[in-house]
């Protein structure tokens, strides 16, 4: 996942009256979710001054065969020290690494079970266990795990890491942001423990807050992506300014982002900014050539700017990519509309309608050219398909000169008596 996508805007070519434009606010950058990805078990290593003991030297061994990556060795090896020794923690926490580390998540987490249950004081083996639950998304186990470590070692930054993405799954937030900041200030750096706060408040539709939490983090040095976020933040907030300085200097400093350069040229759209907008938008689709969304959207934006033909190319090169994007649909459908073609239009707008059924937008424009085609009754079926889900709309459809002559009964006005 594209972690600087965060916005995505479908776009209509025919610039027609009534409910909104198709396309929602996506914030993608799960910091939660990146942090499970990236979460790497703990080994323990040998007590250090005990040379001697048989058990340490199991786990030296162990270690050093792991390390000069022969993971076949080191568990066959560890497997032979527990049936010696079926009570060895640190043994079974290892050997747990080692599963987990090839792959093996249900072995491993079998694994650190056992390696608390020989022996609760360790720490390191609570902390796995902890975290291999936040992998396989059981949270609300996770939690006592990860107690058990901050319990023990109140400073420890990674259990607190963990009860952060516990508190964040259960939605939350506020709880989720306190650990984060508890997990900065225990070793973890303070710009990442900012922006994960910033980011759980964006999934809690805090953008206020997730502001506040940004420019925080850019106090310890600038970043790409903390800059690419506050773009976004600000963006929610109808903030378009700051959005644009924003996503602006997070190119700055790393020009290749494609998900930047599209949410900048989003909000370049909003305000009306074509070319500098199609100028993102291009690097958008260069960086990353597989973006149905933002071919449609170079699409919609080329033939405002009267590049008709490269606009229809966009919209089909869309579709080529992924057939299910609905926005090309719609937007193909207006291009055929402005060039006469009215049952192709008719057609486009029905395949963004099979994708999108609850869609108004879509429904609005299939109605308009349907009476523009004098299909009365298609185009009454929609209408009153519109008036039923947005009933305050009705009286002002049913004005629209396309419409004012096909008014089903509810809607027909009676003259004076």
């Amino acid at each position: 996942m594209n972690k600087d996508r965060f916005v995505r805007s479908g776009l209509n070519t025919t610039g027609l009256p009534a409910a909104p434009l198709a396309g929602a606010a996506h914030h993608a950058g799960n910091m939660g979710a990146d942090q499970l990805d990236s979460w790497q078990p703990h080994v323990i290593p040998a007590a250090d001054g005990q040379e001697s003991d048989t058990r340490n030297d199991i786990i030296r061994r162990g270690l050093r065969l792991a390390r000069e990556e022969r993971p076949r060795e080191a568990v066959r090896y560890l497997k032979e020290a527990l049936a010696a020794d079926s009570a060895h923690g640190v043994a079974w926490n290892n050997l747990g690494v080692l599963y987990q580390q090839n792959g093996a998540l249900g072995l491993a987490m079998d694994c650190y079970g056992r390696a608390v249950k020989a022996d609760e004081h360790l720490t390191m083996a609570w902390l796995n266990l902890g975290w291999g639950l936040l992998l396989k998304g059981q949270a609300g186990e996770a939690r006592g795990c990860l107690q058990e470590v901050v319990a023990r070692e109140s400073e420890n930054s990674a259990a607190w890491d963990g009860m952060a993405e516990v508190h964040r799954q259960a939605g939350q937030m506020e709880e989720a942001v306190l650990c984060w900041r508890r997990a900065g200030r225990q070793g973890m750096d303070r710009r990442t423990a900012w922006v994960r706060s910033a980011d759980i408040l964006l999934d809690g539709d805090d953008p206020a807050g997730a502001v506040s939490c940004l420019r925080r983090a850019l106090l310890d040095g600038e970043e790409a992506g903390v800059w690419a976020r506050l773009g976004y933040a600000h963006s929610l907030l109808g903030q378009d300014a700051p959005a644009v300085r924003s996503y602006s200097r997070a190119l700055e400093l790393e020009p290749h982002r494609p998900g930047v350069h599209y949410n900048l040229a989003t909000v370049l759209l909003g305000q009306g900014r074509l070319r500098e907008a199609r100028r993102h938008l291009e690097a958008a689709v260069r960086q990353e050539p597989e973006d149905a969304h933002a071919w449609s959207n170079l699409g919609h934006t080329a033939g405002e700017l009267g590049a008709l033909e490269r606009s229809r190319w966009c919209f089909e090169r869309a579709l080529e990519i992924d057939p299910a994007c609905h926005e090309a649909w719609n937007n193909l459908a207006g291009w055929h509309e402005q060039q006469g073609d009215r049952v192709a239009a008719a057609e486009g707008y029905s395949r963004a309608l099979d994708l999108v059924p609850n869609n108004s937008s879509y429904l609005l424009n299939r109605a308009l050219v349907l009476a523009s085609m004098k299909q009365a009754e298609e185009a009454r079926k929609d209408l009153d398909e519109l008036c039923r889900r947005q009933p305050e709309l009705a009286e002002m459809l049913h004005e629209l000169p396309a419409f004012r002559n096909m008014a089903s009964p509810s809607h027909q006005k009676v003259e004076g008596t």
